[in-house]
């Protein structure tokens, strides 16, 4: 490195620190800022160059802010060598694109991801640290990474950048699907003894029940599906366009993932219909994080409550066999005679 190089590399060095070292509660002095250039970067400078290179910054737009300045209603001042009053800047600091709540949000999704290995897991919180200053600790060094246990997928990744690049180019996904063996194992599922290849028209990822699952139309169906992403292996974009999602069976209109998510809330497949059951009143939180808030509800007596519900008749069935001692669904009748059906197998 030449003699001149650390002169022109200077404001970067300036920039690198206030981004490492300050945000709004943690700010710098210029002292301060002297003292990081030679510990960091082995420069010396005087405090009128730090002065003139934070001018720079600020001018080109970069978000640095002082104390007294624009943005703060605070000012610093000193009685200068002429006796007048002077504002000192100082308290320099980077102005953070993230606040450490929205990164906190960032890490705990990463964390919580099915299908991740550890060093996965990692590295992005690693770098979602990055985002911010070294103030920001995430959860990464108190906590069990192996939160899943060891990944049986390691596909997860790419298959996620497959099915946005496929949903962009409006094109349609092929995959395998696996299921865990006994020896816990990837197993593909088989078609005439090979390994079956899914053909969809991919539309939406959405999380749910902790997994994250892609909505997609099978090529020889009229209706919409889902599959597991972490149980996708071998996915690629196919050259033949995807089918337009309003040319599917109710879904003329398009989608709104949120009432289909509702109407969903396990995530089987099939039509929708209109569902009436009777709980207590204290099953209403249950029944919010499974069905959403725009239900009609019908107070009945003894704490009693009549749920209507616009849902898949699979994805309630499972929920009140799950909750069957708390919950009877009343109709449909062909509903309530397939759940005690399977109430009785049990028995």
């Amino acid at each position: 490195m030449s003699e001149h190089e650390p002169k022109k590399l200077l404001i970067l060095y300036i920039l690198e620190i206030l981004k490492k070292h300050s945000d709004v509660d943690h700010t710098l002095s210029q002292q301060e800022i002297m003292n990081l250039l030679e510990s960091e970067y082995e420069t010396k400078v005087e405090r009128k160059t730090i002065r003139r290179n934070l001018s720079k910054l600020m001018e080109a737009g970069y978000p640095i802010q002082y104390q007294g300045s624009t943005m703060d209603t605070k000012e610093f001042t000193r009685k200068g060598k002429n006796g007048n009053t002077e504002t000192i800047l100082t308290n320099w600091y980077y102005i953070q694109p993230f606040e450490y709540g929205e990164l906190s949000l960032l890490t705990d999704s990463v964390l919580f991801a099915d299908g991740l290995s550890k060093r996965h897991r990692t590295d992005l919180i690693q770098k979602i640290e990055e985002l911010s200053s070294k103030h920001f600790h995430s959860v990464l060094k108190k906590i069990d990474m192996n939160i899943y246990g060891k990944a049986i997928n390691g596909q997860v990744l790419t298959t996620l950048e497959n099915i946005h690049l496929a949903i962009a180019a409006g094109r349609q996904l092929q995959f395998q699907y696996f299921d865990i063996g006994t020896d816990f194992k990837p197993n593909p599922r088989t078609e005439n003894g090979k390994p079956r290849i899914c053909t969809v028209s991919p539309y939406q990822i959405i999380a749910k029940n902790g997994h994250q699952y892609l909505i997609c139309n099978l090529s020889q169906y009229d209706d919409l599906t889902h599959f597991r992403i972490d149980r996708i292996k071998e996915s690629k974009e196919s050259t033949e366009p995807a089918r337009p999602l309003r040319s599917l069976r109710g879904f003329e209109n398009g989608l709104r993932l949120s009432e289909y998510v509702k109407a969903h809330p396990n995530l089987w497949s099939g039509e929708t219909s209109h569902i009436t059951f009777r709980c207590k009143q204290n099953m209403m939180n249950d029944i919010a994080d499974s069905f959403g808030t725009d239900l009609h509800i019908e107070q009945q007596p003894d704490n009693m409550i009549l749920v209507h519900v616009h849902a898949g008749e699979d994805d309630v069935r499972m929920w009140a066999v799950q909750f069957a001692d708390a919950v009877e669904v009343l109709t449909p009748q062909s509903l309530r005679e397939q759940i005690a059906e399977i109430l009785r197998n049990a028995l």
